[in-house]
């Protein structure tokens, strides 16, 4: 298996870090200022000090040499107060700058989104003309010779434009609601609301085909005799062990526990994607994707928590969650659900859309993406290059959207993670050192399946049980 070239964003040594690293530069330099301008009284105090001004007397000559020492090392050009009031600005100038940095990026991201939404709007308002112009474009390229696989490979070569459509799918659905032709239709499925971004859009279309269920495990799950999984100690076992885990029936993860090399217990939480994405009674299915896009619970999320109670997790016990497509997404909303009653530490995802899942700070983020795989693209954003969140992204195109989301491709890139010496990556591999260098636990590696409980809420409009 050939180890594929790999670019990083975010991490340690990113942009969002270094910002971090200005800001606190300019932080303490105003300390620093501070107590400069409090020495410098303290220091200016001396001039008054008694014994010095009892030396007047009998040295009036000293005595006023000491007194303007001390006047000009507090006081003077470029005594303390002088070097407080540069630090002072100084500090100023270094946060300003990175609150203009920060806010510069903070308006290219909302022309973009803005941009995405109108761009949206314009294909739903015109919607007839564009699924026509569409379909003469598309049987021109068939009739021009463009077989799938073309398509395919060109769908590959511009991942962008799938995250510009996603991320424009609320503008899709507004300018449909005000088209004569579908604007009724909009408003008789309950879509002819304002869907300023892509989870709004979501949250809809998810109640409109889906139900939501709470969440349960199946009692009777037993896996496989053979099936065994070794302590990962490396980004590439974790692939290899999510792929195995995968393998598994519908619903199944596991929760491997680890004992690292200070004795510590911790817990590692295979998380598989989507089994089958237009099956509603699936409990890895489309409504859970576009639940997560939304922000919404899932019955996933109930039913994971329930495998880590029953393996025996303990709330403060060190977590690491490893998932693959949804199974990443879910990790991602675990690790920001304040109410979630596992210490999380870190997330490890693989092709799963998790820009807009808002994990905190204090978890660490290493995100695999191949840039052919259309799945990381479908929330519509690139992931946040903070100094938390490592991106790491390959390009593996496979000619069919199966292999740019395989979890062999994601393995190749666990590889490629391994042996690099990108200091963003080092400092990720670092931070999970314990993890990966730990012994089985007693409880060795638990699997269970979960599955969808009882009924929460049924779809609005079930046409998925119509379909075969």
């Amino acid at each position: 298996m050939s180890t594929p070239d790999i670019t990083v964003s975010g991490g340690a040594g990113g942009i969002d870090a270094r910002y971090t690293d200005i800001e606190r530069l300019g932080h303490l330099y105003g300390d620093l200022g501070g107590r400069l301008a409090g020495q410098a009284w303290d220091d200016k105090l001396e001039a008054a000090d008694g014994d010095l001004i009892a030396s007047a007397i009998l040295s009036p000559g000293t005595f006023a040499s000491a007194e303007g020492a001390i006047l000009d090392a507090t006081y003077g050009p470029r005594g303390l107060v002088a070097r407080a009031v540069v630090l002072e600005a100084e500090s100023f100038c270094f946060v300003a700058v990175v609150e203009i940095y920060r806010t510069a990026d903070d308006l290219r991201h909302a022309a973009i989104e803005s941009l995405s939404y109108g761009l949206g709007f314009i294909v739903g308002v015109d919607l007839p003309g564009v699924l026509l112009a569409g379909a003469v474009v598309y049987g021109g390229l068939r009739l021009g010779g463009m077989s799938n696989e073309d398509l395919i490979a060109f769908l590959e070569d511009h991942p962008g434009l799938a995250e510009t459509l996603v991320n424009g799918g609320g503008g899709l659905l507004d300018g449909m609601s005000v088209n004569p032709l579908t604007g009724p239709l909009m408003g008789l499925l309950g879509l002819d609301g304002f869907h300023p971004d892509t989870g709004s859009a979501a949250d809809d279309l998810g109640d409109l085909l889906f139900g939501d269920y709470h969440g349960t495990l199946n009692p009777d799950y037993t896996p496989p005799d053979d099936f065994h999984l070794g302590s990962p100690t490396s980004v590439q076992g974790l692939m290899d062990n999510l792929g195995s885990v995968n393998d598994l029936e519908d619903g199944v993860i596991s929760v491997q526990q680890v004992v690292g090399p200070d004795g510590t217990v911790r817990w590692i939480v295979d998380l598989p994607g989507t089994d089958h994405f237009m099956d509603e009674h699936a409990i890895r299915n489309m409504g859970s994707n576009m639940n997560l896009i939304a922000g919404d619970d899932t019955a996933y999320a109930e039913a994971i928590q329930q495998a880590m109670q029953a393996a025996g997790v303990s709330p403060g016990d060190p977590v690491m969650l490893v998932g693959h497509s949804q199974g990443g997404m879910q990790a991602a909303a675990l690790a920001a659900d304040p109410d979630f009653p596992y210490h999380v530490t870190h997330v490890v995802t693989a092709g799963a859309p998790i820009a807009t899942s808002g994990i905190p700070d204090h978890v660490q983020v290493l995100s695999l993406e191949n840039s052919a795989d259309l799945v990381p693209h479908t929330d519509g954003e690139p992931n946040p290059a903070t100094a938390h969140h490592t991106t790491v992204t390959a390009d593996l195109p496979h000619g069919s959207f199966a292999g740019d989301h395989d979890l062999d491709t994601y393995a190749q890139i666990g590889a490629a993670i391994d042996g690099s010496d990108d200091p963003s990556v080092q400092a990720s591999l670092g931070s999970m050192h314990d993890f990966l260098t730990g012994q089985p636990g007693q409880l060795g590696t638990q699997t269970f399946q979960t599955e969808q409980g009882d009924q929460v809420r049924p779809a609005d409009l079930p046409l998925l049980d119509l379909m075969p």
